[in-house]
């Protein structure tokens, strides 16, 4: 539907009656007697009913790390039990053992999530031929709208081979009846001899409206034979250790509006040739302020909007944990009238960096006016590698940042403003690392036809970095946030970082 509204709810009038539908693959025929047999293992799905996240969404419009779960595409999204706009409420038909939020498809087109069962110490059970599974879940959309939801099970052997599938889902409107409503699916048989993993993709579809009204929760696999209950556990890092990381993110370019674009863009072009390019970087949402929070702090707190002089958010945010580690942080904005500059004028506006936003920053004014300065005070601080803070978040203007002035504006700026980094003793004498990204993408726009596809470049000193490298992992600003933790050993903010996977291919 598109959000946020309230004009076009609708109200369930009428409750359709959940359908247990049995399937069994026909690749994967086997004796029936086994695939009823009693289950032994546990649910082996990791947060199959997303409430692992570090916030659940008001309005399915802001993607977020979902643990357990690699982002294989799109923006996926978790939504809470009453959110506004028509999604389902508590007394929504649905699961008995709801929580408090269920799995939805995001507000960048089709999207889907995926992470595999580990079946390898139950081999020599599965190999008899005779171990039955189970896959369910609830499944639903919204009202007459035919956005939807399916969860796959691909059964493979030990070098990745597939030996078979079965799905649930999706479950179409004209399944609940055109109301809003979350149906049970169940599919049951009998493993493949030599499964040992299997491979679960939840993929949601896109049908109408700015996001995907395809609802999943309390998703389970079994299996009938004891397996070890899953662990959760945080995605591996193999980001090096650094003495400083600085942050620059430019505001509203499109991937393509600026890799490969150098006419308008060739400093930037030259970077990301020269270093390691990330080519599937995204933004969290729009519009900008929230993708800000989002990476200094690891959440949104419900934050919707451009409202940095009137919102506080009580949470702790990179600062704190700079701090928590013994190390020190700053911020600097090109044009900001002395420190703690709260007021806009001309292209300059308080927003441009987000600690502002933070209760211990905004109620403190010898705090705030310490950490956030202008760029000028940055030059003064590179003449030494004492006074270089380990934490950097410096901003251009809004003219500068490419939102006012357009992108070549924004090249200029870093063309100028970068060598005062590089040539820095921090850069030339200890391990530093640069990361240039963006807010979001040129049109504040939900839907299929807007990805929220931006550029990053990873520059690091020392060698430390790839060149002419490109990354094909993807990313979000909560991935970018880990690989920040990861570089400074800092602790995470959320789960939102703690289980989000770090850029892990661009270090020598």
């Amino acid at each position: 539907m598109n959000r946020p509204t309230t004009a076009r709810r609708l109200a369930v009038t009428t409750a359709s009656a959940a359908l247990l539908l049995a399937a069994t693959s026909p690749a994967l025929a086997g004796p029936v007697g086994a695939a009823t047999a009693a289950v032994q293992s546990g649910n082996l799905i990791v947060d199959g009913d997303g409430e692992s996240v570090a916030q659940c969404s008001s309005t399915g419009q802001d993607g977020m790390t979902v643990p357990g779960w690699q982002i294989a595409s799109g923006e996926p999204s978790v939504v809470c039990y009453g959110a506004p706009g028509g999604y389902p409420s508590v007394s929504t038909p649905g699961s008995p053992t709801r929580g408090k939020a269920f799995l939805t498809g995001g507000g960048t087109g089709n999207s889907s999530l995926t992470q595999t069962v580990d079946l390898s110490s139950a081999a020599a059970a599965i190999d008899t031929g005779t171990t039955g599974y189970n896959l369910s879940g609830w499944l639903g959309g919204y009202a007459s709208q035919n956005d939807r939801v399916a969860l796959t099970a691909t059964f493979q052997g030990a070098t990745g081979t597939t030996l078979g599938s079965t799905q649930i889902g999706p479950v179409t409107n004209t399944d609940r009846a055109n109301t809003t409503e979350l149906l049970q699916r169940t599919a049951t048989g009998t493993l493949p001899a030599g499964t040992r993993t299997v491979k679960l993709t939840l993929a949601f579809t896109w049908a109408a409206g700015g996001v995907i009204d395809g609802y999943a929760d309390d998703l389970s696999f079994t299996v009938s034979t004891a397996v070890p209950a899953p662990v959760l556990t945080a995605p591996a890092s193999s980001v090096p250790g650094y003495d400083h990381v600085f942050v620059v993110m430019m505001e509203n370019a499109n991937y393509g509006d600026i890799i490969g674009n150098k006419a308008k863009a060739p400093y930037l072009n030259q970077l990301a040739s020269a270093n390691t390019l990330l080519t599937q970087s995204y933004g969290i949402t729009h519009p900008s302020d929230p993708n800000y929070v989002a990476l200094a702090a690891g959440g949104l707190y419900g934050l919707t909007d451009n409202s940095i002089l009137t919102t506080t958010i009580d949470a702790p945010h990179l600062g704190t944990r700079v701090e928590d580690a013994g190390k020190t942080w700053k911020t600097y904005v090109e044009n900001q009238n002395g420190n703690c500059d709260t007021a806009g004028h001309g292209s300059y506006y308080p927003d441009d960096v987000p600690f502002y936003y933070f209760k211990d920053i905004k109620a403190d004014p010898a705090r705030c006016a310490a950490h956030w300065q202008p760029l000028g005070a940055m030059t003064t601080d590179l003449a030494s590698t004492a006074t270089t803070p380990n934490f950097v978040w410096f901003a251009a203007d809004g003219c500068d940042d490419m939102e006012g002035c357009g992108i070549t504006a924004g090249d200029t700026w870093l063309r100028n403003t970068l060598p005062t980094i590089f040539n820095s003793p921090a850069w030339t004498t200890q391990r530093s690392l640069l990361i240039v990204t963006f807010d979001e993408d040129a049109v504040k726009a939900f839907g299929p036809g807007y990805p929220n596809h931006i550029p990053t470049i990873l520059i690091g000193s020392q060698n430390t970095v790839k060149t002419g490298y490109q990354s094909n992992g993807r990313v979000d600003h909560y991935g970018i946030l880990r690989t920040v933790d990861q570089a400074l050993g800092l602790n995470p903010l959320t789960n939102n970082d703690r289980y989000a996977a770090p850029v892990n291919d661009a270090w020598r």
